[in-house]
């Protein structure tokens, strides 16, 4: 009888794909990226590009710029203008940019300028540019040296002066459990169904209240949430309010619509709950929601932007830790992160049978 007992549930695990998923595909996920973070090697085996700029003939910053594209650590990617090397670290299409004035000297107090993004994480930030005062100092001395170095904002990028971790840190739990939302939601679609409460709502002349309720319990959440970092962790808004609180809506808005796309791949509660679990730790390990996504590695990075915790962070990171950050300059995460609240909604509003 135990056998028989055995062999049962051992076929109804089988036939449930979200509890293999849990039970085994999801724990590799797991090892694998927070193994490849902190592993010391996952992002460093790539060299980092950096721009340089420097004149004709000058012994002294060609000793350095050979010194740093022979490195291992680095790329250069040579420019004849500043402004075009601010607009590619603005713009994070390179770590990094150099800037060797003529006369470059560190000894007569002309040193070279690196353009580096003053808002970020000391931790990414601090190795960067470690790294390059210790090559352009042994180019010059044959160790490292102090002064060689004088480290800039890209022009127009102000950073949050006295910025802490919790910068990064509350939006990443804000908005990993900004989305958990939609298990709620999930759940309670189903429940509905279940009772009959959509055929009584399909009845009458009232329309369906369920997903704007859900909106604005999300609302509360995330005002909770960000609230709760400002006043107990120092948390503060270096950009436009408005472009926050407009980030913050479509982003409640596409775990709302999260939630009734699971819920019309789900039958039950259960179904609910192991479906939206695992696609919600999934989502927010690889949107950054748990390790910030500056540290993780660059392929990571990428493969986060598939997601929409990875575009509502990007922007709450440009809104929090640089001054002067408006709407325009992060219209491009709003509008991606509404995109794929639509894409929730339209999917699940297709599949979901509100009677059954």
């Amino acid at each position: 009888m135990i056998v028989a007992a055995i062999r049962k549930e051992m076929q109804v695990l089988l036939r449930d794909r979200s509890a293999l998923t849990s039970l085994f595909v999801l724990p590799i996920v797991f090892m694998v990226v927070f193994g490849s973070i902190f592993s010391g090697d996952g992002g460093a085996a790539r060299p980092r590009l950096i721009a340089v700029v420097r004149g004709q003939g000058d012994q002294r910053a060609a000793a350095a710029v050979n010194a740093i594209a022979t490195s291992g650590l680095f790329r250069v990617r040579e420019e004849v203008r500043r402004e075009r090397v601010e607009e590619l670290v603005a713009d994070e299409d390179v770590a990094a940019g150099l800037v060797f004035p003529p006369g470059f000297d560190p000894m007569a107090g002309v040193p070279a300028e690196l353009i580096i993004d003053l808002g970020a994480s000391p931790v990414v930030r601090g190795p960067l540019q470690g790294a390059l005062a210790g090559l352009v100092g042994r180019s010059m001395f044959g160790a490292a040296a102090p002064d060689v170095l004088v480290a800039r904002s890209p022009h127009g990028a102000r950073p949050l002066s006295g910025a802490s971790a919790f910068q990064l840190l509350i939006p990443g739990n804000a908005v990993l459990f900004g989305f958990f939302l939609a298990l709620t939601v999930g759940i309670s679609f189903v429940e509905e169904r279940k009772s009959g409460t959509f055929r009584r709502l399909l009845a009458a002349p009232v329309s369906r209240p369920v997903l704007l309720l859900y909106y604005l319990v999300g609302l509360v959440q995330m005002s909770f949430l960000f609230g709760l970092g400002a006043v107990g962790f120092g948390l503060r808004v270096g950009g436009s309010v408005l472009a926050f609180a407009l980030l913050t809506a479509v982003m409640v808005f596409a775990a709302v619509s999260l939630g009734l796309l699971i819920a019309s791949f789900s039958g039950t509660e259960r179904q609910v709950g192991a479906i939206g679990s695992v696609c919600l730790l999934l989502m927010g390990l690889l949107g950054g929601g748990m390790v910030p996504r500056p540290l993780m590695p660059h392929t990571m990075q990428t493969i986060g932007l598939f997601t929409p915790h990875a575009w509502a962070l990007e922007g709450y990171y440009d809104i929090l830790v640089r001054q002067g950050t408006g709407i325009g300059d992060v219209v491009r995460e709003i509008l991606v992160v509404a995109a794929f609240g639509i894409g929730f909604a339209l999917v699940g509003s297709l599949r979901f049978r509100f009677e059954r």
